[in-house]
Parts: structure tokens; sequence; C-alpha cells
């Protein structure tokens, strides 16, 4: 199922509630989330629209606006990866893309996002 939903964890009551809050322009499936700098960014993953292959889709949601927004694409593809932030940038690795072909490609590659310069690099 292809979701653009948000759900919020409350460890105080341990529990899972959905948050009411703007959908997620893209919906996906295997999409990887972390916060940075109060904003939540969703990288990658699998829409319907890319016929199951993983875009480089990232889009950013603000909690003061409600509001998505699309930022600079990661330059490969991926879904299913790992995503962390270090040091104030976004860091996106490995994960696995499928071409028209449904050949799956298991990444091994590693690209930081920075906030300041809206770009992605290598590492």
């Amino acid at each position: 199922e292809f979701v653009n939903s948000l759900e919020r964890y409350d460890p105080s009551t341990n529990e899972w509630e959905e948050e009411t809050v703007a959908p997620m322009p893209t919906p996906r499936r295997y999409v990887r989330t972390a916060a940075l700098d109060g904003k939540l960014y969703a990288a990658g993953g699998v829409s319907e629209a890319d016929n199951l292959a993983a875009p480089n889709l990232v889009e950013r949601y603000d909690l003061a606006t409600n509001a998505w927004e699309a930022v600079t694409p990661m330059a490969t593809a991926r879904a299913s990866h790992a995503m962390a932030v270090l040091d104030g940038r976004l860091y996106a690795a490995g994960g696995h893309n499928d071409d028209e072909d449904g050949h799956t490609s298991y990444l091994t590659s590693v690209e930081r996002y920075d906030p300041a310069t809206n770009a992605w690099e290598a590492v």
C-alpha cells in the first residue's frame, strides 16, 4: 500500500497516533525519514507513479507551516535505505532500486544533504 499519512509515537502513553498534518505530496512505501533542524525529511522509497522503481525524490515537512516542499533530489534513486543525521547534515546510505524490467540493484553508495546549500554530495 502506498501511503501519504504521518503517525507520531508518544512514549508517555506508549501509543501511536495519526497526525493531523498536510498529507505527503507523493505517496510512497519503503520511504525513509529523518528529522533535521526541526523539519522532517522523507527521501526515496517507491511510488506508484514510478512503476515500482525508486525515485530520488526528497520532500521536507515543516511543522510550523504544516506544509511539505520538494528539496533537491538525491543523486541516486533508492528505497529501503538507511537515513541518519550527523553534524547538521542528512545521510542516505545503501538500499536498492529496480529498473524498468524489474531487476533489483543493491546499492553501496552514501550521499549527504546539506540544508544550508540545498545540495547532495557523494561521501
